[in-house]
């Protein structure tokens, strides 16, 4: 009796979703042909009702770190740059063009995509964080923007001086005898370090006392388990992670003490009429908005996106150079030169290193922090190119459709980088000026807020180790495998040896 039941039950859902996917199919039909979009092609599925299938590979993608390889045998699949699939009965329109990455980002359409409804609206980041600048649309954002885009104007990423004491001890740990070791998780500790210094006033000072990294590897699960959540779409209600719950809560103790001493010390400054000498971005908030379960989701949404972000591009950085002794060669000439040892580091000397800005720039050119930029349609609309046998027509985006542009992809497009796009080379940035091709921090309003912040940092580790060490050798001759977590992070490690100079 109970099977008959469930299969009664199966077959009516089915049935129910299969009347509604052609009744939205028509009604998207007419709606696309209403806004004169021809279309575009759609990924073949095997069970094409809810796309598990297509659910099934990415998944499993990404639990075998392939989700890179996964994004571009998907796009070679369909012999184009903008296509839709469907993922658990929800539309998905995924693209590689630059111009519908532009348009989503600035005006006069880019207040008709948001994020919101996939990262509140289905709780892929609850329990973890609420309200905050990287999930909410319109005027929730705007405030949340506005509480944080004070603290990272000039003054904030121009101040090197906070920095020397931690690279110092970063440089310190490195072996000076040649031998060899992994400097991805020293990298992940040191952005720890300066990270809580800057967020908290604070420094948990990871590298002199490596048992207080466990809230870099906490994060780590955390930002994995958000991304999983994302890609799960409406799945998300049938999946449970008791790890990743105990993580969130490390993090959330950590964050919840610094707000507590925070508004204690706030509370002792009012009453004393004596200022602190406080400048952290908690403090900044603090002063503005007491409560504290909208402090710390208003933090979370900070630090979420830039953590590991700067540690990640400098890692990966490592990686390169060390299998590119041409280019450390090249970028010490133009230290020594304009940059000796002893000689006062500042932002403007920083900008003035031509060459070490192009291996920034490749550096994120060949591995992004955020591989696509995804965001769901608040309302009919359309993307300039995409649709029709040439692909340069527009296409149509209907109400509540999700777009993935893909960032990672367009970096490496040989149509815009030439035959050599999957190769290093800094030299091609003395001549490129790829505008909206190359976005790795996205564009527009919602830029990210800490995109000079990040390059300004990894430039100047950059400089200080390439100071003090004339070659960077690698120790690992296994093929690079992308771990996602805000970006892809090598899944062995950077092991490399740097010989004194």
């Amino acid at each position: 009796m109970l099977s008959r039941i469930l299969i009664g039950v199966v077959v009516a859902v089915v049935v129910y979703h299969s009347v509604k996917r052609i009744y939205n199919t028509i009604r998207y039909s007419l709606a696309r042909k209403r806004h004169g979009c021809p279309k575009i092609p759609h990924y073949k599925h095997l069970e094409p009702i809810f796309g598990l299938d297509f659910v099934r590979s990415m998944i499993k993608a990404l639990k075998e770190d392939r989700f890179l390889q996964f994004q571009k045998d998907l796009f070679a699949s369909q012999g184009c740059k903008a296509f839709t699939a469907t993922f658990m009965g929800q539309r998905m329109v995924y693209t590689s063009e630059s111009e519908n990455m532009k348009a989503m980002s600035v005006a006069p359409r880019w207040q008709q995509f948001g994020v919101q409804p996939i990262r509140l609206g289905n709780k892929a980041a609850t329990p973890f964080t609420q309200h905050g600048v990287t999930t909410t649309d319109g005027q929730l954002w705007q405030y949340s923007r506005n509480l944080i885009k004070p603290y990272f104007d000039r003054s904030g990423y121009s101040d090197l001086a906070r920095l020397e004491a931690h690279v110092d001890g970063l440089i310190d740990l490195f072996p000076k005898d040649g031998s060899s070791f992994d400097i991805q998780p020293m990298v992940k500790r040191w952005f720890l370090d300066t990270s809580t210094e800057f967020l908290f006033g604070k420094s948990v000072r990871s590298l002199g006392e490596p048992d207080e990294a466990e809230m870099a590897w906490a994060m780590m699960i955390v930002q994995q388990g958000i991304r999983l959540r994302l890609q799960l779409g409406k799945l998300v209600a049938f999946h449970h992670d008791r790890k990743w719950l105990d993580q969130i809560a490390v993090v959330h103790r950590f964050i919840d003490a610094h707000i507590d001493r925070t508004l204690a010390e706030i509370k002792k400054c009012e009453e004393s009429g004596i200022p602190s000498d406080r400048t952290d971005l908690l403090w900044t908030m603090a002063n503005q908005l007491r409560d504290k379960l909208a402090l710390r989701s208003q933090i979370i949404g900070v630090w979420v996106p830039s953590n590991d972000t700067t540690s990640i591009l400098i890692s990966n950085a490592f990686y390169v150079l060390a299998r590119h002794p041409h280019v450390v060669t090249k970028l010490r000439e133009e230290m020594l030169e304009h940059a000796p040892p002893g000689k006062p580091i500042t932002w403007e000397l920083l900008r003035s290193l031509c060459y070490l800005r192009y291996v920034i720039n490749e550096t994120h050119r060949l591995y992004p922090n955020g591989i696509q930029m995804v965001r769901v349609a608040l309302e009919d609309t359309t993307l300039p190119v995409g649709g029709g046998p040439a692909g340069d027509r527009p296409i149509f985006v209907q109400k509540g459709d999700i777009v993935h542009a893909n960032r990672y992809l367009m970096h490496r497009d040989p149509d815009i980088w030439g035959a050599d796009a999957e190769v290093f080379r800094p030299e091609r940035w003395a001549v490129e000026r790829p505008l909206w091709r190359f976005v790795p921090f996205g564009g527009g309003p919602r830029i990210c807020p800490a995109h000079v912040l990040v390059d300004t940092e990894a430039s100047y580790v950059l400089l200080r180790v390439l100071q003090q060490f004339r070659e960077v050798i690698p120790r690992d001759d296994r093929p690079y495998t992308p771990v996602m977590r805000i970006g892809p992070s090598s899944k062995y490690g950077v092991n490399i040896s740097l010989v004194p100079a």
